[in-house]
């Protein structure tokens, strides 16, 4: 009885202290993060970092968070993150953020506006991992078996944004999550493009069933394909399984899956082969291309140019005319207003034609180059992975925002500030601030219903060598500026022709390899180290490198080949083939804003096209 007495003082106390002295109380209160999935965030990759917090007022607090990386001296690095949240009274709630990590930790600094106060607080990043996640999903403050060497993930904070997921490789389950339409959403399309599941008994010894949205996984099979991922079935439950064991089990399972897709075809390129792209007939394989790389050769293509040498010609004219020139005047006629009229005449002319160059040469016109992987997922959405430079000539503030859903941002600066705001979600943005004559680069995922095709199969036969015939129909929503067309099978590019409604081969393939061999951007005499940094710069690129020339790359990309290893040896399994189309950026994937003159981009469609039961 004095205990509880006990506590309602003092429960009345700190009321009272908030209501009379509400500056020495502070409302909200930071009780923890968590960094990426598994506490180890990975390196150029955006990871969620979720953050819990808590009102302690007793009226509702509604307003922003600042999420911002700094140096060990304070100064911002890179673009602010902003969310805006609702927390009731006394309640806790997490907060979610989607950064693009880097290879070093460092510092960042959470601010929130509270009353007339600016509130803070400072973390530590832990240092960065380069390999994909493993974590085993649970419910939240469950008692779940911990596997050895594998970190446990609450589904209640699983993210609902796909390209928030880019840093997970594999997830294990023993239960059905209780997820909303995006969570599943989200779960079930990172499973398409390549995630990995596995699939345990529940704590009865049930195999799990899941509703019809997670339909996929109610296979009863061993193993399931779904798209470019797949999902082992287990006749256990995790209980059952020694810890060692278990761990070995998925790691054996995972090895399994890497050999299946990298049996390398040691055949050479058909003598036929003819990939446009491909300057080079070397099998070397260059290393990935970085994020960082590719925006600073967009960048350069994007930047407003200024025709210097016209310039410098003018600027020499106009000193003769106003040295010797006016001298001359002088002598020829005594009539001192003579000189002023051609001194006064000579100058505006001058000026108007330095502003007319001017103009020209900068354009005046804000323009884009980006690079687009679309990558096409199950109910008729794409899932977008974009680099993109924004050039302007004037200057000013921007809020470049995209038609669809489920936009992330980020400006991918590991060295400088960036004068912005990026805003993730379904209305996602970034509102940014571009100086006069200069460019803004910027990374973005998303997903969007806009220029969706399909295709089906119309005729389809294989031989020893590799496809012997195929032929797939269109329909009216294929794209219309098409570059190439290539079908990928096994560990060869088949080139289709497009004819009426139809896309046929024609005897020209090669070997995928000899592709990927292909990297401009890795040419040692287009870059040069800037400074000590390993940041590149392109070299005069405007006139040597244009924006097709980076097919090889959207490729390597979009193939998610992250190792020597994997390019060499990539091969996909024979139950199904991906249709490639490089294409015109439509202007439907561009920017919604700002008003762009000029857009310029290739895009790369990517579509699974099942083979089962076709005829080989």
């Amino acid at each position: 009885m004095k205990l509880a007495n006990f506590g309602l003082a003092w429960s009345i106390f700190f009321l009272m202290a908030t209501f009379l002295f509400p500056q020495f109380v502070e409302a909200i209160e930071i009780h923890d993060i968590r960094w990426g999935f598994n506490g180890s965030p990975v390196a150029f990759k955006i990871n969620p970092v979720t953050i819990l917090v808590e009102n302690t007022d007793p009226v509702p607090f509604e307003s922003d968070f600042i999420f911002h990386q700094e140096t060990f001296r304070g100064q911002q690095i890179d673009i602010t993150l902003s969310t805006s949240t609702y927390i009731a009274p006394f309640e806790k709630k997490w907060l979610q953020f989607y950064p693009y990590l880097m290879e070093s930790n460092s510092h960042w600094n959470l601010s929130w506006q509270s009353g007339n106060k600016q509130h803070s607080q400072s973390f530590l990043s832990p240092q960065v991992s380069k390999e994909l996640i493993t974590v085993q999903l649970v419910t939240p403050n469950s008692l779940s078996k911990a596997i050895p060497g594998i970190k446990q993930y609450p589904e209640d904070l699983f993210p609902p944004f796909l390209g928030a997921i880019d840093s997970l490789d594999t997830i294990i389950l023993d239960h059905v999550p209780k997820w909303e339409k995006s969570r599943r959403t989200a779960f079930m399309q990172w499973i398409f493009t390549g995630g990995t599941v596995h699939l345990f008994q529940n704590s009865n010894g049930n195999p799990l069933t899941f509703p019809d949205s997670f339909l996929p996984l109610n296979s009863t099979t061993s193993t399931v394909h779904f798209g470019n991922g797949i999902i082992y079935r287990h006749q256990n439950r995790l209980d059952d399984l020694p810890s060692l064991e278990l761990k070995q089990l998925i790691m054996r399972n995972n090895r399994s899956l890497e050999s299946q897709f990298m049996k390398g075809e040691r055949a050479t390129s058909s003598q036929n082969s003819n990939f446009s792209y491909d300057e080079f007939s070397a099998v070397s394989y260059n290393p990935p291309t970085n994020d960082e790389e590719i925006l600073a050769t967009l960048n350069d293509l994007s930047k407003p140019k200024q025709i210097w040498y016209f310039i410098f010609l003018l600027s020499f004219i106009y000193l003769i005319v106003a040295g010797p020139g006016y001298y001359l005047i002088t002598k020829i006629s005594n009539n001192h207003f003579t000189f002023y009229g051609v001194y006064l005449l000579s100058t505006a002319i001058f000026c108007f034609i330095f502003l007319i160059i001017g103009q020209y040469s900068a354009n005046r016109t804000s323009k884009i180059h980006s690079l687009i992987i679309a990558n096409i997922l199950p109910e008729n959405e794409i899932d977008i992975t974009e680099w993109s430079s924004l050039g302007i000539a004037s200057g000013g503030n921007f809020t470049i925002s995209h038609l669809g859903d489920s936009h992330i941002y980020s400006t991918c600066q590991q060295y400088s500030k960036v004068n912005g705001i990026a805003i993730s979600g379904r209305e996602g943005r970034i509102q940014v601030d571009i100086p006069t004559n200069s460019s803004r680069t910027f990374f973005h995922r998303g997903k969007t219903t806009e220029t969706i095709f399909g295709v089906k199969i119309n005729s389809f036969l294989t031989n020893d060598l590799g496809i012997e015939v195929l032929s797939l129909g269109i329909d009216n929503d294929f794209p219309q500026e098409i570059d190439q067309i290539h079908f990928l099978y096994g560990a060869k590019l088949y080139e289709l022709k497009k004819e009426k409604d139809q896309l046929k081969y024609r005897g020209t393939s090669r070997n995928l390899r000899s592709v990927l061999s292909v990297n401009p951007l890795h040419d040692e005499y287009r870059f040069t180290p800037k400074g000590i940094s390993s940041f590149v710069k392109p070299q005069d690129l405007q006139n040597s490198l244009s924006i097709k020339h980076l097919a090889p790359i959207l490729l390597q990309r979009a193939l998610k080949l992250s190792s020597r290893k994997q390019g060499l040896n990539f091969q996909l399994t024979s139950n199904h083939g991906k249709l490639l189309v490089f294409s015109s950026i439509p202007d439907k994937l561009f920017p919604e804003s700002p008003d762009l003159s000029r857009k310029e981009g290739l895009v790369l469609y990517c579509l699974d096209v099942p083979l089962t039961g076709q005829a080989g």
